[in-house]
């Protein structure tokens, strides 16, 4: 269920400061307890969820904790979360309602009302059923005083998600997340999240003015052309129509059976791979690496790098090690370099890590997200060694896979430098070459190349940053 805004993220965003402005100059700041549930990272590199209680009155804050904690214990046990489980931390903020509950107008029109009590509740962030007369729809009206409380008492969350201390069944997706603790509030909440984590949409019917083109959501047809054509003909992704009537059957869903569409189900192989991508978005694989910056004196002979990688179950990161150009280790967080491996003067040591996970259909995947650290390594005739390091982000989009006449790649513009392509074959014979600048598309010619698997491979200043294999038909 969405709460049915219209309004892109940005200019949500824009009224939502606007809220807090308004908020701001009428009351002064409010601080509550924050308690840290579970903690598996820095906050800087971890997807942080806040949850927030409403209609928990003081003396039912403990039951709000035992609430959270059976949320959390689901999804980390729900694919793809559980497989990310250490990407995530957990927090909540202590706000005490003066009353018990949700408000329940009585005025839905999808129902015959009442479906359970009319009530008018006294709780701190407004939440109600009957949102925009939808009964289910439960949403929490304080926008302010949800994000001005998240704010002033945890302002590096992420994700906030409001739990509703209510028996009956409700929640809603927006830019947070609000489920009532109804028996099925863990699997609402999950679903919730799909929208509000993921942006994904409905995969039932939610009405005209909810359709739209987004990731699992389309009016296209042509099996070649629609939004998950990677994953069609696998584990049930095909392209289905929402219903049989009206406006809705325009409308068309990659699977029948998704955590989008039915409760207690999972989320389908399209939902999945866009849930990954967003933590994708959120957080580096890499907690720490050393040495950052420093003048060493090799130890036994060897100077060690290391990297920290956060894990993910069951592994998929892929890690590998170069030293002035040559692969020199493959699979380990720890690379030992003995010093007669370093030439006088700059030596370059760079780890790529990739998450090569199947859920995102590596091999046909169209962006492809590639981390280093690299270190140069001045080596003296002191004997020392001056070492200087950084940490790289790419995300690069390549289409299509598989190709016919023509491979077209774009680079995220936050990149500073020229990236080298080259297109070689199973022996490394290089086909073709171009380089690409930051934040413009570069066109690869194919089409007099014969038809087989490639490899297309990424350059920084001579070495390798990561390769993605490429089909030409």
């Amino acid at each position: 269920m969405n709460h049915y805004f219209k309004f892109t993220k940005i200019a949500m965003r824009r009224i939502l400061a606007l809220a807090f402005l308004l908020w701001s100059i009428s009351l002064s700041g409010q601080k509550f307890p924050v308690d840290t549930i579970q903690q598996n990272g820095p906050l800087t590199n971890r997807v942080n969820l806040l949850f927030l209680p409403d209609g928990y009155t003081q003396d039912e804050l403990n039951k709000f904790r035992t609430d959270v904690n059976t949320f959390i214990n689901t999804f980390v046990g729900t694919p793809p979360f559980s497989f990310y489980r250490h990407y995530f931390n957990f927090y909540t903020i202590n706000v005490p309602s003066n009353e018990s509950g949700a408000n329940h107008p009585g005025n839905a029109t999808d129902v015959s009302e009442p479906q359970h009590p009319v009530l008018v509740t006294d709780n701190y962030f407004k939440s109600t059923f009957d949102y925009y007369k939808i009964h289910r729809l439960l949403f929490a009206t304080n926008i302010g005083g949800v994000y001005k409380v998240a704010a002033e008492n945890f302002p590096q969350y992420d994700q906030i998600v409001i739990l509703v201390n209510s028996p009956y069944y409700g929640g809603s997706g927006g830019d947070y997340a609000t489920a009532s603790t109804h028996t099925s509030s863990a699997e609402v909440t999950l679903h919730e999240l799909g929208h509000s984590f993921a942006r994904l949409a409905d995969e039932y019917y939610a009405g005209d003015s909810y359709a739209g083109e987004k990731v699992n959501m389309t009016q296209e047809t042509d099996p070649t052309k629609v939004r998950w054509k990677n994953w069609i003909g696998t584990d049930g992704v095909g392209i289905y129509q929402h219903c049989c009537g009206g406006n809705s059957a325009l409308w068309y869903r990659p699977h029948q059976n998704c955590k989008m569409r039915t409760l207690n189900a999972p989320f389908c192989p399209v939902c999945t791979q866009t849930i990954i991508e967003r933590i994708h978005q959120l957080v580096s694989p890499i907690d720490a690496y050393e040495p950052i910056e420093a003048t060493l004196t090799a130890v036994n002979d060897a100077i060690t790098f290391r990297i920290n990688p956060i894990p993910i179950i069951p592994n998929t990161l892929k890690v590998s090690w170069e030293l002035n150009g040559q692969q020199v280790g493959d699979s380990s967080d720890v690379l030992q370099v003995e010093v007669s491996d370093f030439s006088p003067g700059i030596n370059d040591i760079i780890v790529n890590i990739e998450d090569t996970t199947a859920l995102l259909r590596v091999d046909n995947h169209n962006t492809i997200h590639f981390k280093s650290v690299h270190w140069e390594v001045n080596k003296k005739t002191s004997g020392t060694y001056d070492v200087k390091s950084r940490l790289n982000e790419y995300e690069i989009l390549i289409y299509p896979n598989p190709a016919h006449d023509k491979i077209h790649v774009r680079i995220d513009q936050h990149i500073d430098i020229p990236i080298e392509l080259q297109l070689t074959d199973m022996d490394g014979t290089i086909i073709n070459r171009a380089d690409v600048k930051p934040g413009e598309e570069t066109t690869i010619e194919i089409s007099h190349t014969t038809p087989g698997l490639y490899f297309l491979r990424f350059y920084n200043k001579n070495y390798c940053i990561g390769l993605r294999k490429i089909i030409i038909e």
